[in-house]
């Protein structure tokens, strides 16, 4: 097996010096290259593919957010951990939306970003398996135009989930009027919400993060738990970005702050649902591909026996 490589890039010198020792010293077995710029580290990522990079937000010349832009590009799964400064909340949370796997705020907590790195690398390794199996797979196709077709027929769904009636009435009518082809529902708790996601299959979920009795962190982990390809909106208050980070730290697709801005809301939904029927497309194509491996087994299998017999 090879040795994971972690890729840290920062215009720091003694960053760049101290962090790598760090590294060595408490992950074993990880290989660590460094770049003094986003422009050096675009040429290694150019000759390797790296397990994990860290890159500071901001650097001159091209910043650490064009950077991870560029990398998504170049190598779409490659988790990426942003170094940001003390307080740069709004840097933080551009991060994770852009694509961040993380952020580590300045000064770096050893522990803290060693932890991170840790479950980066092991999400890439996850990552690469499921990859190498869908390829093993790939020469195994027959059902999927069939499935693809059926997929497109079936309209989008969206449930809403708040505690507040004025909202529960306005948002659902809003979204009516601007998105053709999708039925809107709604739940005036986390609990009637979960009774809904216990019956259907939701395209999108969008939920306020403080409601009475069960808060939307606790409904965003439970449906993660029952429906964990369901993309999930959170709102939040206004200026409330540790609830921010927090909601993209555990799994939500995105956060609509209040005043919710209708046009950024409907923009969101579509990129949720889009994403939603897209990644359903892809289960569903490698499920018929795992029964046509399945069925080639079994008549390998059967023509293995008769062969015998006939001897």
């Amino acid at each position: 097996m090879n040795q994971p490589r972690v890729l840290i890039v920062d215009d720091d010198a003694a960053l760049l010096q101290a962090l790598p020792e760090t590294l060595r010293l408490r992950m074993c077995q990880v290989t660590v290259d460094t770049a003094d710029s986003a422009a050096a580290a675009l040429d290694q990522i150019a000759a390797r593919d790296y397990d994990a990079i860290v890159t500071d937000i901001k650097m001159p010349g091209m910043d650490g957010l064009a950077l991870m832009a560029e990398i998504r590009r170049r190598r779409p799964d490659t988790p990426i951990l942003m170094i940001t400064g003390h307080g740069e909340d709004a840097l933080a949370i551009q991060a994770l939306r852009g694509g961040a796997y993380d952020f580590i705020p300045k000064p770096i907590d050893r522990d803290h970003i060693v932890a991170s790195l840790h479950r980066a690398i092991r999400a890439r390794a996850l990552d690469r398996r499921a990859k190498d199996r869908q390829s093993a797979l790939e020469h195994c196709a027959g059902e999927l135009e069939q499935i693809a077709a059926k997929l497109g027929r079936d309209q989008a769904r969206v449930l809403i989930v708040d505690d507040d009636p004025a909202l529960l009435q306005a948002l659902p009518q809003a979204l009516r009027l601007r998105m053709g082809g999708v039925t809107v529902e709604t739940a005036d708790s986390a609990a009637a919400a979960l009774d809904r996601i216990a019956a259907l299959d939701y395209d999108a979920i969008v939920t306020d993060i403080k409601m009475p009795g069960m808060d939307g962190f606790a409904l965003l982990a439970q449906i993660q738990a029952r429906q964990p390809d369901t993309p999930i909106l959170m709102i939040t208050g206004h200026g409330e970005y540790d609830l921010a980070v927090r909601a993209l730290r555990g799994g939500a697709y995105d956060f609509m702050e209040k005043p919710i801005d209708r046009d950024d809301f409907v923009a969101a939904l579509y990129r949720a649902i889009r994403a939603h029927a897209s990644n359903r497309r892809v289960k569903d194509r490698q499920l018929a591909l795992e029964r046509c491996t399945s069925e080639l087994e079994s008549i390998v299998e059967k023509l293995g026996g008769s062969s015998g017999r006939r001897r």
